[in-house]
């Protein structure tokens, strides 16, 4: 047993130096490198955070650009709406003005024919009385034969008044 307690007390001194060495030599610059270490991974994080808090306000940034944009276009198409509308009434208006406006003239036009028609008839009917007249005069007749000649003038009259 007495080799195992030397061997057992040479190995604790011997850790004891290499844990003295290190702790000279080495601990302060594994500590430095560990907290190196650390302060680049908060750092990092830190940079991961301001990262993603600038990314957020840009996102809102453009949502509220998108939302601005689709206002602006909701606007235009009310616009364009509106003046869709507009332009509909002044085409019906002036349809309905240029309507009224042709009703006028062919009333005034199917007036005007009405006049004439009844220039002609009258003339005609002038011409045909002037005409009987003048048969009557020329010959004389009995009041048989006027009555025959005067019902023979108004069925012409008739006649002619349903032609024309």
């Amino acid at each position: 047993m007495d080799l195992q307690l030397k061997t057992l007390l040479t190995q604790v001194v011997g850790f004891m130096i290499v844990v003295w060495l290190l702790k000279k030599y080495a601990w302060s610059g594994l500590l430095e490198f560990i907290e190196k270490r650390r302060e680049t991974i908060a750092a990092e994080f830190e940079n991961i955070e301001k990262t993603k808090l600038d990314a957020d306000a840009l996102k809102e940034r453009f949502n509220q650009e998108l939302a601005d944009i689709e206002q602006t276009r909701r606007g235009k198409i009310q616009e364009a709406v509106s003046e869709a509308n507009e332009l509909a009434s002044q085409i019906k208006d002036e349809a309905r003005n240029e309507a009224m406006g042709l009703r006028d003239r062919a009333q005034k036009d199917i007036s005007i024919e009405l006049d004439k028609a009844n220039t002609t008839l009258r003339d005609r009917t002038v011409n045909a009385v002037i005409t009987t007249a003048e048969k009557l005069i020329r010959e004389r007749l009995d009041d048989e034969k006027q009555r025959q000649l005067i019902n023979r003038f108004l069925d012409e009259v008739d006649l002619r008044e349903g032609t024309s």
